[in-house]
């Protein structure tokens, strides 16, 4: 019992802010988790009005996949919240071993130290699974529902998926440190890392030449589909730190402001931060361009079926609630930044820099990291994974507005995250911290 209640001192310590908003994204991706497992259960025929989405044996596995992916942005924005304040977690532990700990004692503590409060947020998500199951299901609900009523997750369903999101907190929390060697004279000695690799290209490349040949196949598709859409969101999230490496490199070289500058500079020396919290950025992007494709088909078309058109709205509806976790994830990144940093924006405050170009070069990073692979996916996602066949002019308005709406919302959204972190940026500019550190 000791890791445990060690853990809870930690916790303590650190203050519960990081913890609530760990077990906030452990609670979403809990309660979408069961959703899934609700949906698998149903029979071939529900006894209950569903939409056809849900309801269809046929499309079924297609909806709970992109329900799937809909947790990348809620794990990612984990990941960022994990980070928070990793400087004053690095010195605790390495008190702790100072104290005597070992270093597999310290370890397990960092991992429970993220896996408690990850455990108690799948636990939270059983209760947003009820909710969901409220508000998109039930006897009363007036129009199809998405959510099924008829069908629950078993109790040891529940608690597999309560256990296994826990898990991954605990793993999250075990691999943020995993180049962090603490001695027992309390220093911390970080491993120099490689630079990131542009190997999430290869999933892309695979994707587009799997793309052809599976939306063109005679019949069922749909599991050659979703390993398309599944190889391109993946590829896109693993290309996102290569790609905040390459825009630095190449605006560090060119800058002639000093929030331009400072934005490169940050990039370079440290991208995987930056470009994890955009990740999801890039597979929003691709799903963007694709269903802005099949939505321009149908116009071409005159499918007048209400079912295609209900379906692709579900979809712009998803991808605008999972702007959410990304714009809490360039929030939570920012405020690690500036936690980390701090006395080097102080040290730039002193010397002139003004408050306005540091907010301005937070904004200026996080457009540097997020809009490139916001606009390759969408670009991809319209004209090589799903391109469309016979457009008419209204099919390419839809494609031409979403090429050019999706880039505008992510710039909206990093606006909204730099935004919410500028009472941060004016603290940690206080030339105070010069002293205090």
């Amino acid at each position: 019992m000791l890791p445990v209640s060690a853990s809870l001192m930690l916790l303590r310590t650190a203050g519960w802010g990081r913890a609530v908003l760990v077990a906030g994204c452990t609670g979403v991706v809990s309660a979408m988790l069961l959703v899934v497992v609700a949906i698998l259960q149903l029979p071939a025929r529900p006894r209950e009005a569903l939409f056809s989405l849900v309801a269809d044996p046929g499309t079924r596995y297609g909806t709970t996949f992109a329900i799937v992916l809909l947790t990348v942005p809620p794990l990612l924005m984990l990941h960022q919240a994990v980070r928070l304040g990793s400087a004053a977690r690095e010195r605790r532990l390495a008190a702790l071993r100072l104290a005597g700990a070992t270093p597999e004692q310290v370890r397990l503590l960092a991992a429970l130290e993220v896996g408690l409060p990850s455990l108690a947020g799948g636990a939270t998500g059983i209760a947003g699974f009820l909710g969901l199951r409220r508000v998109l299901g039930g006897p009363g609900s007036t129009s199809p529902a998405l959510v099924p009523t008829s069908v629950a997750p078993t109790w040891w369903q529940a608690a597999v998926v309560v256990v296994a999101v826990g898990a991954v907190g605990g793993l999250v929390g075990l691999a943020t440190s995993r180049r962090v060697v603490v001695s027992p004279l309390g220093m911390v000695r970080r491993q120099p890392g490689r630079p990131p690799r542009p190997w999430g290209a290869l999933l892309l490349l695979a994707a587009g030449a799997i793309a052809p040949l599976a939306f063109s196949m005679p019949g069922d598709s749909q599991v050659s589909g979703l390993l398309v859409v599944g190889l391109a969101v993946f590829g896109m999230v693993a290309l996102a730190p290569w790609a905040a490496l390459s825009a630095g490199r190449l605006v560090e070289r060119r800058a002639r402001s000093v929030p331009v500058l400072l934005a490169a500079r940050r990039l370079v020396a440290d991208p995987r931060p930056a470009g994890r919290a955009a990740a999801a950025l890039g597979g929003i992007g691709l799903v963007a361009g694709g269903s802005a494709s099949l939505t321009a088909d149908l116009i071409s078309v005159r499918d007048t079926d209400s079912f295609h058109f209900i379906s692709m709205a579900l979809v712009g509806a998803g991808l605008l609630v999972a702007l959410l976790p990304v714009v809490g994830s360039l929030a939570v990144y920012s405020a690690e930044s500036l936690l980390e940093h701090r006395r080097s924006l102080a040290s730039l405050s002193a010397l002139g820099v003004t408050r306005a170009d540091i907010v301005s070069s937070q904004r200026w990073e996080a457009g540097l990291t997020s809009l490139p692979v916001a606009t390759v996916g969408v670009l991809l996602g319209a004209g090589v994974l799903a391109p469309p066949v016979t457009v008419t002019p209204l099919g390419w308005l839809v494609v031409l507005g979403t090429v050019i709406a999706t880039p505008l919302l992510v710039w909206l959204s990093l606006c909204v995250a730099v935004l919410v972190t500028r009472p941060s940026v004016v603290r940690a500019a206080d030339p105070a911290n010069l002293r205090t550190g």
